[in-house]
């Protein structure tokens, strides 16, 4: 099976202890040896699973599934690194074809920053290490590759991402070729749990249904998000159901204290009207009288002084008249007459008096007996009254659900009122717990709310956070390009100058010191050691410069010398010995003196045909004898010298006579002056050629000489100096050599201006391309992004650490505030929510209201009782006095009939004929004096009165004209109080009657028990409840604002408050509020109702019924594979096995069984009755009520994800079981005490052919044929006895699986393994460095590879 992708090769790159390390397989097999912390296992999880999906998710990193061991760890280790970045790779080979195929992953960890992560696909055949690298050479250094680098590496032929789940993806497109995703995640899912260390030691049989079930796919988030986001909505809708319903029962309770203040002012600024309108009628109507009885005075006084002017002049003529006819016996009988009649007056008057007494009893008595009627009537009414409230009170009993109400009916019942309420006691004892508890409750959804956004707060700023945390990488990147890029500039500068090479060390250091660039200060420090290696550079030029110009100024010198030597010889006749500057100066002396000294060689000439080879000797050996430029001069001359010039300093031959040497090599020149012809005869006398003959000068044939005790050999090429001839040829030839001197020395010079010219422009391109080295402005300004950047980030994380905080501690807020409500509403027999205490404390307030409204009604009934009584009481007292006055009446009447017979007898008297008109006239003139009299003292007695009375009147006519001129006013601005008011229309609406009407009406509505209350009670009363419930409008806005001005001078009531809130933009007042929000409820209500409906309709949609049938019909599917597979391993122990998967019967009454769960949502939609619809949601809402149920008691917060995944997770819906049978027995269910009795290898048999098996049935998904069979296995077989682990290598073959696996002990190398690749790592206590010996194990051998 040599066709498909077998896996070829493993590598790390800087990942871990392996700066860059590669691991071969063999046959796509590969074992790691090694003891525990050397390595094995780290190697073995970090490319099995996470190289197939990139998933880093520490609990996967780590075979035992702990979540202590993250990626970060490989990157950065415990300390030291702050960033790192590496790759690893998995390389896939076909054999026959010779194909590659690699899948790798790059990531990038930062000390306290999330990781960064990318992976690629190798598609077109190169192959890392080969073809193409992970990392690129900077300097001296192997820098990995970043994130843009690899991709630009990898180029458009291959595919490259940074998104792991887009590399999942791929992987699966190109290597396995998974239908579906979540088959590939399930499939992946599968190896980890094979992976597993030491599975054998630890495993039963219900371990092996864990992880099999554990491998069957469920429904994704993003197949589950529809019934979520459904769900998070209709909490969002239930939390604003309960927003709604908190503001609605705040707003209910400020509506019951608002309305009973607008009553309150309504009602005042009505009395406050209406009173001061009866004031004005009153004192309209006093105005009126004061003028009537003015003008009614000022008439009835002229009509009295024109009464009392007729009757003094009537009383005058009566008196005389009277006079005349008065009698003493008839005056007697008159005056008696008089008196009885006066005292029948009396007698009738007292008569009619207890009359008037009697009818006035009787009169009370029918009063009393109507009140007290009225008093009955009114006692029954309120009777019925409280019969009412006694209903009032049930009706809130329904809600209150209070354990005093029966003894409240009772009280009710027998009518009975006690000072002390031990209603009100025990209904404030209920009332307080209510309130506890609703405090409680607002406190935790308060708490919540705050919670809930600051969590919000906290997400929000994490992505800000994670956005900016990403521009910072992105920043550190750009900081390490630029720095990477400013290395490699450096390198390529410093080996492509001409001019500029800076010493390797310095190039390091800088490369060194620029990975470690912070501020401008490096760069200078980087840029000194680079000024100081080009001042060495420039410096070497310039002294080499220096010494070109030295050497320049030298040849420069040499010339002027030569050229001056060249004119002076020109100059000179012919050519002298080079003499000293004091020899020079003494021969100028002795010229300056007239003393004629001629040098030797002037004096003399070579004798006729001596060869030119012994002339030169012989000039050669006067030379260096001294005596070729020696002074000849006379012995006169000599001695004058000695005298005359002391500082004369210079040869001069002088000897003592002639010699006898016959010298004749040289002869006396012609023109020598005579005085010195004989001394230099002397001379050459005094020259011998042989020597021995005597102690002076000798000059032999071989050039050898003596002078005294000089002696020496010379010779030369020619002669100089001696001889005309020979001194002019040696001045052509000095001539000519000094010319060739300044050509050559020319050149000289000439080459050497060149070379300082080559050297200045080496300098002047030394400085250019110095000058040419970058700069860090790039660096910078990277690095001031970063900062910036940094300090951004560090704004964010000092935030985002407040937040989370903030979030941790409201969350422990909330819990620590969720047992308070527990707490305090076990007892209680309500809902726990505020809503339901809301409710509860409105109907306990309401019951009070109710309750304390019955006591009145009590009071009332008692009162009227007593009133009853004490009514009938007094109509017995009234019986009593009228009895009385009866018997007095009867008195008086006895008298007056008395009175009445004496009268009657002096009439009878007076009557006589005689007498009576006499007594007729003097009683009639008597009669009329008497009512002259009394007119006339009426009138002077009315004439006084009505003086005083026009004095009194004319005095408070203005006066009252004025103040009703007030009144007035005042009317008309109460009224237009009292208007504005109206206007408002928050109780009372005009319709069409008079502002007095209304203000009737309005006095009607004010409560009793506010009729005695001043208006700053009423508002801080509606204050008073406005800031203890106003807690939740806040967001609506909801406050209290003044309207109307002041009075003025004016006592009365007209500045008030209003309470306004905001809806949808728009200021609206409390009323209208009110009903906003009961329409509200009501729609939000009918909304929640359709959402749940909806929400369990979804499950059975085509969409969720459909994935899940179809992953059920997947699972069972792959289930009948394993067991299919299972039954067809024949293993060495002779055991075979086999795998159900059974449908779970229904936990309770209101869920389905499995069975029929299934058959309900395999049925298409448009067949499903409502019965079917309502079981498969009261089934699902069952499920996830006693879920939600659980988390709400232990104050878990409520994840809908969890929920309706829970919820909807079919595998809970069906169990394994395994079973076994051994050769030709029936088959048995291997139960834990079954597993129990099997050996060893059975075990790990029974163990590892159903794992094998779902990974082989997994592997049978993928449609790629060419895909590859990888399992990996950490610790493999540990616990599996020696002979039995050969069984499970033959397992692993029989199945044709790729693997690696990892193991302390184990070497694989059995006969069953046909190929295997073995990497044994040693690692010593903690060390930094693993060490890897490789072997090969062909079938037959172990072989040591060439490390």
């Amino acid at each position: 099976m040599n066709e498909r992708w077998k896996m070829n090769r493993i590598g790390f790159v800087n990942f871990w202890l392996y700066d860059e390390e590669d691991f071969e397989f063999e046959d796509g097999k590969l074992l790691l040896r090694g003891q525990n912390g050397s390595g094995k296992s780290i190697t073995t999880q970090s490319f099995i699973p996470f190289v197939l999906d990139g998933d880093r998710t520490p609990s996967r990193l780590d075979p035992f599934g702990s979540s202590d061991r993250r990626m970060e760890y490989y990157f950065l280790g415990e300390e030291g690194k702050e960033e790192s970045t590496g790759y690893l790779f998995l390389e896939l080979w076909k054999e026959d074809s010779g194909e590659y195929r690699t899948i790798g992953i790059g990531q990038k960890a930062k000390r306290g920053k999330p990781m960064d992560f990318w992976g690629f696909v190798i598609l077109d055949g190169r192959r890392v290490g080969y073809d193409l690298w992970l990392y690129r050479e900077v300097g001296s250094n192997k820098i990995p590759r970043d994130k843009r680098e690899m991709k630009a590496e990898l180029g458009e032929d291959n595919f490259f991402t940074d998104s792991p789940s887009e590399y999942k993806k791929h992987v699966n497109q190109y290597i396995f070729g998974f239908r579906k995703e979540e088959q590939y995640e399930q499939f992946i899912k599968l190896l980890v749990k094979v992976r597993a260390p030491k599975l054998s030691k630890e495993f039963k049989p219900t371990k092996v249904y864990d992880i099999l079930n554990d491998s069957l796919q469920t429904l994704t988030d993003e197949d589950l998000r529809p019934m979520v986001d459904a769900m998070e909505k209709m909490d969002e809708i239930q939390d604003s159901l309960e927003m709604l319903n908190r503001a609605f029962d705040d707003v209910k309770i400020i509506r019951n204290e608002y309305t009973r203040y607008n009553q309150y002012m309504l009602a005042k600024k009505a009395v406050g009207y209406l009173n001061k309108k009866q004031e004005v009628e009153k004192e309209q109507a006093v105005l009126a009288e004061q003028e009537q009885r003015q003008s009614e005075a000022q008439e009835e006084q002229s009509r009295a002084a024109q009464d009392t002017e007729r009757l003094a002049a009537e009383k005058k003529l009566k008196e005389t008249e009277r006079s005349a006819l008065l009698d003493p016996e008839l005056e007697d009988a008159d005056r008696k007459l008089g008196k009885l009649k006066t005292e029948h007056k009396e007698a009738v008057e007292g008569e009619l008096r207890w009359e008037k007494k009697i009818e006035d009893g009787r009169e009370r008595i029918r009063e009393e007996e109507t009140t007290l009627k009225k008093l009955e009537e009114q006692l029954e009414l309120r009777r019925d009254t409280l019969k009412e409230k006694r209903e009032e009170l049930e009706e809130q009993q329904e809600i209150l659900q209070w354990e005093h109400h029966e003894k409240a009916k009772e009280k009710i019942s027998l009518e009975e009122y006690k000072e002390k309420d031990e209603i009100a006691e025990w209904l404030q004892i209920w009332k307080n717990q209510l309130t506890a508890g609703r405090t409680a409750l607002r406190q935790y959804e308060l708490i919540l709310g705050q919670y809930e956004e600051a969590a919000s707060r906290l997400e929000e700023t994490k992505k800000k956070k994670a956005e900016e945390e990403q521009h910072l990488e992105m920043a550190e990147e750009q900081v390490s390009d630029r720095i990477d890029a400013w290395i490699t500039e450096v390198f390529r500068r410093a080996e492509l100058s001409t001019e500029w090479h800076p010493e390797r060390e310095i190039l390091l250091r800088a490369e060194q010191k620029a990975r470690q660039y912070e501020t401008v200060a490096d760069g200078m420090e980087i840029q000194r050691d680079f000024q100081a290696d080009y001042e060495r550079q420039r410096q070497l030029l310039v002294d080499e410069k220096n010494e070109k110009q030295y050497q320049r100024e030298i040849e420069e010198g040499n010339l002027k010398e030569i050229c001056g030597k060249l004119k002076k010889v020109q100059e000179q006749q012919e050519l002298e010995p080079e003499r000293d500057e004091a020899v020079e100066k003494s021969r100028a002396s002795l010229a300056q003196a007239g003393i004629t000294a001629v040098p030797f060689y002037r004096t003399v000439e070579f004798a006729k045909d001596l060869e030119e080879t012994v002339c030169a000797r012989l000039e050669a050996q006067l030379q260096m004898s001294g005596i070729l430029d020696a002074l000849v001069v006379t012995r006169e001359d000599f001695a004058k010298i000695k005298a005359e010039h002391p500082e004369f300093l210079d040869a001069v031959l002088q000897t003592d006579g002639s010699g006898s040497s016959q010298f004749s090599k040289l002869t006396v020149s012609d023109d020598l002056p005579r005085e010195l012809r004989t001394q230099v005869q002397e001379i050459l006398s005094n020259i011998y050629e042989e020597e021995g003959k005597t102690q002076g000068i000798c000059f032999g044939a071989d050039g050898s000489f003596r002078q005294g005790i000089l002696a020496g050999k010379a010779d030369k090429q020619a002669a100089e100096y001696v001889g005309y001839l020979a001194r002019k040829r040696r001045k052509e030839q000095k001539i000519r050599e000094l010319q060739e001197q300044v050509e050559s020395t020319g050149r000289i010079i000439e080459g050497l201006n060149s070379e300082i010219a080559q050297l200045q422009e080496r300098m002047e391109r030394l400085q250019v391309e110095y000058r040419e080295i970058p700069d860090f402005s790039e660096i910078q300004t990277a690095l001031s992004e970063k900062r910036e950047l940094e300090r951004i980030l560090e704004v964010l994380e000092n935030e985002y650490l407040k937040q989370k905080d903030q979030e941790h501690r409201l969350s422990e807020q909330k819990n620590r505030q969720y047992q308070e409500v527990l707490k305090l509403c076990k007892m209680l027999p309500y809902g726990r929510t505020a809503e339901a205490y809301e409710e509860a404390c409105n109907a306990v307030e309401e019951y009070g209201r109710i309750w304390q409204s019955t006591r009145q009604e009590l009071l009332h009934i008692q009162t009227e009782q007593i009133n009853c009584r004490d009514r009938k009481e007094r109509i017995e007292q009234y019986q009593e006095n009228l009895e009385e006055a009866y018997t007095e009446k009867r008195t008086y009447s006895t008298r007056a009939k008395a009175c009445e017979i004496q009268i009657r007898q002096l009439e009878e008297y007076l009557m006589s004929p005689e007498l009576q008109e006499k007594a007729n006239r003097l009683k009639r003139l008597k009669e009329e004096l008497e009512q002259i009299n009394e007119e006339l003292e009426n009138l002077k007695l009315l004439g006084a009165t009505l003086k005083e009375r026009l004095e009194t009147l004319q005095k408070d006519l203005p006066q009252q004209k004025e103040k009703l001129q007030r009144f007035i006013i005042e009317e008309t601005t109460l009224r237009n109080y009292f208007e504005e008011e109206l206007d408002l229309k928050l109780i009372l609406n005009r319709e069409g009657r008079t502002v007095y009407e209304c203000a009737r009406e309005a006095v009607k509505i004010l409560r009793e028990s506010d009729r005695n209350r001043e208006p700053g009670e009423l508002l801080q009363a509606l204050h008073t409840v406005y800031l203890k419930h106003n807690g939740s409008l806040a967001s609506y806005g909801t406050a209290m604002e003044e309207c109307f001005g002041d009075t003025g001078n004016i006592d009365a009531v007209r500045k008030r408050v209003r309470i306004l809130s905001t809806w949808n933009g728009k200021k609206v007042y409390l009323e209208e509020f009110y009903n906003i929000l009961k329409a509200a409820i009501e729609e939000t209500e009918l909304l929640i109702q359709k959402k749940d409906r909806e929400l369990f309709e979804d499950i059975l949609s085509q969409t969720i019924s459909q994935q899940l049938t179809d992953r059920i019909a997947e699972s069972r599917k792959w289930a009948k594979d394993m067991s299919k597979l299972m039954q067809e391993i024949d293993t060495s122990m002779g055991l075979r096995f086999s795998l159900e998967w059974k449908p779970c019967k229904a936990d309770n009454d209101k869920e389905l069984d499995t069975a029929d769960l299934e058959q309900i949502l395999l049925r298409d939609r448009e067949l499903l009755t409502l019965d079917d619809i309502e079981k498969v949601a009261g089934h699902f809402r069952s499920k996830i009520r006693a879920e939600k149920t659980k988390l709400e008691e232990t104050g878990t917060i409520i994840n809908y994800m969890e929920l309706v995944r829970d919820a909807l997770d079919y595998r809970k819906w069906f169990e394994f079981q395994m079973f076994f049978r051994r050769g030709e027995e029936t088959k048995k269910p291997l139960t834990n005490a079954a597993f129990n009795r099997f050996s060893g290898g059975e075990k790990a048999m029974a163990m590892y052919v159903p794992l094998f098996g779902a990974v082989n049935a997994q592997y049978k998904k993928a449609e790629n044929k060419d895909h590859p069979r990888i399992i990996a296995l950490d610790e493999a077989f540990a616990g599996v006895d020696d002979k039995n682990i050969k069984s499970m290598f033959e397992l692993v073959h029989k199945l044709d699986f790729d693997y690696i696996m990892n193991s302390q002990a184990l070497w694989g190398c059995f006969e069953t393994v046909k190929g295997l690749r073995i990497a044994e790592l040693h690692r010593p206590e903690n060390s930094q460095v693993v060490s890897v010996i490789r072997y090969t194990w062909n079938g037959h051998e172990r072989i040591l590879d060439e490390q």
